[in-house]
């Protein structure tokens, strides 16, 4: 067995990327924290940016915002944005009542739980986790099925704040009211079948750019400077109905 990396350590790991309800993922991050604790230093440092995606209720982005406001303070992100934006199949469905928000920060020494994504290109790691992987409980479900396919970082953090938004989902009109809504502006008038038919063939090439999309980074800045004068109001509602 590894002295590096001893059995306690790969069943934190692939307990913790097995995934659970909230409670399960609090204790397994703590015992995560704990059992990488004497892990060298490169283990547990990461100089890139890192991305969370997260679902929130429908106008809770403000409530995220602040100190210790994250539900769940170990946490896993991404170094690969692209994961991050697929996760969970993407952009929340429309209709659902959720907001598709993606964070990103910049972490901190002390708040590099593991780096995930650098221990799984360790020759040596990879080895004791194929000679124990019998002796790890749902290891199929764990390190057995994800390994290094997120490219994640394991981060506590505990706040956010509004330049810490990276991106917010939304979603666009069905592509063929967007062609309707456009031959009306072309023709000044509604079109006719064949004009609406020549001009779907014409654009046909950015069908997949309709219905769910990621913001760009500028543009989620601008939707929440828009909107935070109105969230600052009624945060400031909500608080005086609670001193009733």
């Amino acid at each position: 067995m590894s002295d590096t990396f001893p059995l306690p350590l790969l069943k934190a790991i692939s307990d913790w990327q097995r995934g659970g309800d909230a409670d399960q993922n609090r204790r397994r991050g703590q015992i995560l924290k704990e059992a990488i604790a004497q892990l060298p230093e490169q283990y547990r440092t990461c100089s890139l940016c890192c991305f969370r995606q997260i679902a929130l209720p429908k106008g809770g982005v403000w409530n995220l915002i602040g100190e210790d406001r994250l539900t769940e303070k170990i946490s896993s992100w991404t170094i690969d944005v692209e994961v991050a934006k697929a996760f969970k199949g993407g952009v929340p469905p429309e209709g659902q009542g959720y907001q598709g928000v993606i964070l990103c920060v910049y972490p901190q020494p002390k708040s590099v739980v593991v780096n995930l994504h650098e221990l799984y290109q360790a020759p040596e790691f990879l080895a004791a986790l194929k000679q124990n992987q019998a002796a790890i409980n749902g290891y199929q479900d764990g390190a057995g099925r994800y390994s290094n396919k997120q490219s994640e970082v394991v981060l506590e953090v505990a706040s956010v704040t509004q330049q810490d938004i990276y991106s917010m989902g939304g979603h666009s009109s069905a592509f063929e009211h967007l062609v309707d809504e456009a031959a009306t502006l072309i023709y000044s008038r509604p079109a006719t079948r064949a004009e609406r038919a020549a001009l779907l063939l014409k654009v046909d090439h950015v069908r997949g750019q309709a219905g769910p999309a990621w913001l760009s980074m500028d543009a989620t800045q601008r939707v929440l400077t828009k909107i935070k004068p109105d969230a600052e109001r009624l945060g400031e509602i909500k608080k005086l109905q609670d001193k009733l």
